[in-house]
């Protein structure tokens, strides 16, 4: 039997625990969850999977032109891969042309991903996902004493956000269904730009001296926003801006139509003398007593 052993923090201390692949017995008994899951799901109204092509076309989120550029999109991605594996062309080309693959890949996501979404919550996709807790409700144990985390089922799906629960099911999903936690950087793409430092440890764009920069080279800090070599905010033209994101730089008044500067009124408070201790004094003793 596999089985896989990470440390986390329960309680305040570091304990050890493991992931233990599914039994015969863990096995069978998932199985009559997924069945009565299926079963609820249905009677509930939930549609089969082999309705999910005719629902999105009845609703409108998918038709004969999101297929075409589905269908784009993967050949697209699949020339620009070979063009990698081909070589023979600068440096500069393949980075762009991997760059490309990193964006086309983002589409293909954000395409099927209303697709995605409601495979989730089809009668299959729900039995699947009650199957898959009840496997990590079974599976989750202590180390030294191979006793159950979670007392039963129902204990695990009340507690199932638990981080402890989180990590459960990232590595149960590892062992099921071969997912890897390096996916992204084993890309293609990815490869490539990782081999060249194009990118950093967590596949961020970056500069030949490991800064930050956007697709087209420019800087830009943590959260995404431009910058100079200065650090400093900037548009994606170079020009200073605040943090509010607007422009820093010296205001000069709008001129009128006789070439004379329009004052405002704010201004013309502002420039506008203050009254002295002795201005005060002579408005104080000029006031009539009532």
């Amino acid at each position: 039997m596999n089985m896989e052993t990470f440390t986390f923090n329960v309680g305040g201390r570091e304990q050890e625990f493991s992931i233990k692949s599914p039994s015969l017995a863990d096995q069978r008994e998932a199985q009559k969850v997924y069945n009565q899951a299926f079963s609820d799901a249905v009677k509930s109204g939930c549609i089969v999977r082999a309705r999910l092509d005719d629902l999105l076309k009845e609703q409108g989120l998918w038709d004969d032109n999101k297929q075409i550029k589905f269908n784009t999109i993967q050949q697209e991605i699949l020339d620009c891969e070979k063009s990698l594996a081909k070589g023979g062309i600068s440096l500069k080309s393949a980075k762009d042309i991997a760059v490309k693959m990193k964006k086309l890949r983002e589409d293909l996501r954000d395409l099927i991903s209303v697709r995605t979404n409601l495979d989730n919550h089809t009668a299959e996709g729900q039995a699947d996902n009650a199957r898959f807790n009840y496997l990590i409700s079974a599976g989750l144990v202590y180390s030294s004493t191979k006793d159950k985390y979670f007392k039963n089922y129902e204990d695990y799906l009340a507690r199932a956000s638990e981080p402890i629960a989180v990590k459960a099911a990232q590595i149960l999903a590892n062992m099921l269904y071969g997912l890897d936690s390096d996916y992204e950087k084993k890309l293609p793409e990815n490869k490539f730009l990782i081999k060249y430092k194009f990118v950093d440890d967590r596949l961020r764009l970056v500069n030949k001296d490991g800064h930050l920069v956007d697709s087209e080279g420019r800087l830009i800090d943590e959260f995404g926003r431009f910058i100079n070599e200065k650090g400093e905010y900037v548009d994606k033209n170079g020009n200073l801006v605040d943090a509010n994101g607007d422009y820093v730089i010296d205001f000069k008044p709008f001129i009128d139509d006789d070439g004379n500067p329009i004052i405002e009124e704010q201004e013309k408070k502002e420039d506008a003398p203050k009254p002295t201790t002795e201005t005060v004094a002579e408005v104080t003793e000029a006031k009539p007593n009532s």
